[in-house]
C-alpha cells in the first residue's frame, strides 16, 4: 500500500507576501511560475489558490509599512499616520542620541496632539511601545563614534580598508550610490538666480537625485529622484512608472531614512537578479539618512565611507555626479537657447518637473561606461595594475572640458546682462544640502505637517505648483510631428547615413499595423519630442536611438 505524503500548510509572513507582489507586479508570470519562484527563493511550497489570495490584495501589501520579518498576519493599528512618523523619527535620530522608552512615548503624544487625534483615542503604555518596535523591527543600538573633522591622515587610513574589502569582489559586483541636489529651473544669471535661492522657492524648484553604479560602469541603476509634489500638474496624461527612473516626495525633496530604507531594499532584490545571487559591496557616505538599524540585506554588504572623507574617496563624488550635472545643464541651456531663438525671454520660460525628469534621465544616459570607470581609479579604491592615474586624470578633465566648452558657447547664446560662468553654473553651494541634521523637535514638527496634510494635496496647490497639465496627443498628432521631423532631416542633413536611417525608419511605420502605431505613439509621443530636441543636435543618434532601442522612450 502506497503511503501519501503529507504537505505541511506553510503562511508566508507578510514581509514575503511583499516581497512576492512587488516581483509580481514587474513580472508577469504564471500562478505555477510564481509557486516555482517562492520554492526555489525561499525553500517552502505553497498552492496556486495562495497565489491568487495574496495577489487579490495586492494593494494593500504593497502600500503597507514594513513589519518585523516574523509576522504572519497583518493588524492593522488604529491611527497608522502616528506609527509612520514616530517610526520616521527613530530612524532619524536613534544615530544621535539614546532613545529612551520614555522618549518615544513623549515624541508619539507629540505627533498625535500634531495630528489632531484626541487624548483619549490612543493609551501610550509600555505594551503600546513594545508592539510599536515589534511591528517595526526597532531594537535599541549602541552609539557609533565619528571623527569630527576630516584630513589626509584619515583618508590614508581608510584606502587600506577598502582595498581589502574591495579584494572580495570583482569591479561589476562594487558599487557607489551618492546623492545631490539639483535646481532643476535655475537661470545661468547671477540676478535671476539670487532671486531663485531666496525664500520658499527654493524649496519647489529643487528635486535630490540619488545615482548608483558599479565600479566597471556595467551597471548603472535607475535615478531616484526625490521632489516636493507626489503628483504635479505636469505629471496628468503621463505615465511616470514608464519612465527610467523612481520619483518619490517629501515635504523638502530631501533624502530621508524611509526613502533610503525603500531604495536599498529594491538595490538588493536588483543586483541579486544581475548577479545571480552573488553577494556585491555597497560603499555609501556615513550621512545619518542611510543607516538604518537591524536592516538585513539578502546579497549587499554595505561599507559606510568615513566622515568627511567621501570627496577624495568616493567615486561619485570624484566626477561621477559632476559628469552628469554637466550634461544636465548643457540640455538646459540649450531649451533655454531654442526658446529665445524662437523670441522668447529667459526670465519668462518655466522648466516643469517633468521636462527635468526627461533631462535627468537623457544626462545620466551620457554617463557612460568610461567616465565611471575612470573616476572609480581616481579614488585609488580599485586595482591600480597597469594604470597611470596621471592619465586617468587627464581623461577626466579633457571630457569636463569638452562639455564645459560646449556650455560655456550656449551661456554666450542666451544674451543675458549678468551670466554666470559655466563652472559658476554647475557649482551651485546650495545644491549639495540634500539632507539636513535637524533638532528633534524640529523633526516632529516636520514630520507631523507631512502627516497631516497627505490627504490634502489640492491646499495651495495654485500657490505651490506652478506647472501646467500635459496635453492628451492624439494619434494623429504623433504621426503628423514625426513626418515634420522627417521632412526637417531632409531638408537640413547632408548626411546620407541620416536620411537612409529615416527612410528605414519611415517604413517600418508605414507597413506597421494600426495596432502597433497606436500602442507606440500612445506611449511614446512625448518622447519623441524629446528626441526632436536631440535630433536637432544630431540627427544619427536620434534615428539610432529610434530605430535600435525603441523601449527606451516608451515614457
Amino acid at each position: 500500500m502506497s503511503l501519501k505524503m503529507s504537505v505541511k500548510r506553510t503562511t508566508l509572513t507578510e514581509i514575503q507576501k511583499r516581497e512576492l507582489c512587488v516581483y509580481a507586479h514587474n513580472n508577469k508570470k504564471t500562478r505555477a511560475q510564481y509557486v516555482d519562484w517562492i520554492e526555489e527563493k525561499w525553500s517552502v511550497r505553497v498552492n496556486e489558490s495562495t497565489i491568487t489570495r495574496i495577489l487579490q490584495t495586492s494593494d494593500k501589501c504593497l502600500n503597507s509599512e514594513t513589519i518585523s520579518p516574523n509576522t504572519k498576519r497583518y493588524k492593522p493599528v488604529t491611527y497608522p499616520e502616528v506609527e509612520l512618523a514616530l517610526k520616521e523619527f527613530v530612524l532619524n535620530y536613534q544615530h544621535r542620541t539614546v532613545l529612551s522608552d520614555a522618549i518615544l512615548i513623549e515624541k508619539a503624544k507629540m505627533i498625535a496632539n500634531g495630528l489632531g487625534i484626541p487624548q483619549d483615542a490612543l493609551q501610550f503604555s509600555s505594551g503600546w511601545l513594545h508592539k510599536f518596535k515589534d511591528r517595526n523591527g526597532i531594537r535599541r543600538r549602541k552609539l557609533e563614534g565619528e571623527a569630527s573633522s576630516a584630513d589626509e591622515a584619515a583618508i590614508a587610513n581608510a584606502l587600506p580598508l577598502l582595498k581589502e574589502l574591495r579584494s572580495n569582489y570583482p569591479p561589476e559586483r562594487i558599487y557607489n550610490m551618492d546623492e545631490t541636489g539639483l535646481f532643476y529651473r535655475l537661470e545661468p544669471d547671477r540676478t535671476l538666480a539670487t532671486k531663485r535661492l531666496s525664500g520658499r522657492k527654493v524649496n519647489k524648484e529643487r528635486l535630490s537625485i540619488a545615482l548608483c553604479a558599479n565600479a566597471d560602469g556595467s551597471h548603472k541603476l535607475k535615478p531616484l529622484i526625490i521632489g516636493k509634489f507626489e503628483k504635479p500638474r505636469c505629471f496628468k496624461n503621463i505615465n511616470i512608472q514608464n519612465m527610467p527612473m523612481t520619483y518619490r516626495n517629501n515635504a523638502k525633496a530631501w533624502m530621508i531614512t524611509t526613502l533610503f530604507q525603500e531604495w536599498i531594499k529594491e538595490f538588493d532584490r536588483q543586483v541579486g537578479l544581475k548577479h545571480q545571487g552573488q553577494r556585491v559591496l555597497l560603499l555609501l557616505d556615513n550621512c545619518s539618512s542611510h543607516k538604518i538599524s537591524g536592516l538585513t540585506l539578502r546579497y549587499t554588504d554595505v561599507h559606510f565611507l568615513p566622515p568627511n572623507t567621501t570627496s577624495k574617496i568616493q567615486p561619485m563624488d570624484a566626477g561621477i555626479i559632476m559628469s552628469f550635472k554637466q550634461y544636465y545643464r548643457r540640455f538646459h541651456v540649450r531649451w533655454m537657447l531654442r526658446y529665445v531663438e524662437a523670441g522668447g525671454r529667459v526670465e519668462d520660460l518655466r522648466m516643469d518637473v517633468l521636462q527635468a525628469i526627461r533631462y535627468i534621465i537623457q544626462a545620466w544616459d551620457e554617463v557612460n561606461a568610461e567616465i565611471i570607470c575612470n573616476c572609480w581609479y581616481h579614488t585609488k579604491i580599485l586595482p591600480d595594475a597597469n594604470v597611470d592615474l596621471r592619465n586617468i586624470s587627464e581623461d577626466i578633465r579633457q571630457c569636463e572640458d569638452l562639455v564645459l566648452n560646449d556650455l560655456a558657447d550656449a551661456l554666450q547664446g542666451l544674451n543675458l546682462p549678468y551670466p554666470m560662468q559655466a563652472e559658476e553654473f554647475l557649482n551651485i553651494p546650495e545644491e549639495n544640502v540634500i539632507y539636513e541634521v535637524p533638532k528633534d523637535d524640529q523633526i516632529i514638527e516636520e514630520l507631523v505637517y507631512l502627516f497631516k496634510n497627505a490627504d490634502k494635496e489640492d491646499i495651495e496647490l495654485e500657490e505651490m505648483d506652478d506647472s501646467n497639465e500635459s496635453p492628451v496627443i492624439s494619434v494623429n498628432t504623433a504621426i503628423n510631428s514625426l513626418e515634420t521631423v522627417h521632412k526637417g532631416t531632409d531638408e537640413v542633413s547632408e548626411d546620407e547615413s541620416v536620411r537612409s536611417a529615416s527612410r528605414a525608419f519611415r517604413q517600418t511605420f508605414d507597413i506597421a499595423p494600426t495596432e502597433r502605431l497606436v500602442n507606440f505613439y500612445s506611449c511614446a509621443y512625448r518622447g519623441i519630442i524629446q528626441g526632436w530636441m536631440y535630433i536637432s543636435e544630431n540627427y544619427l543618434c536620434f534615428y539610432a536611438f529610434m530605430l535600435g532601442h525603441e523601449t527606451k522612450i516608451f515614457i
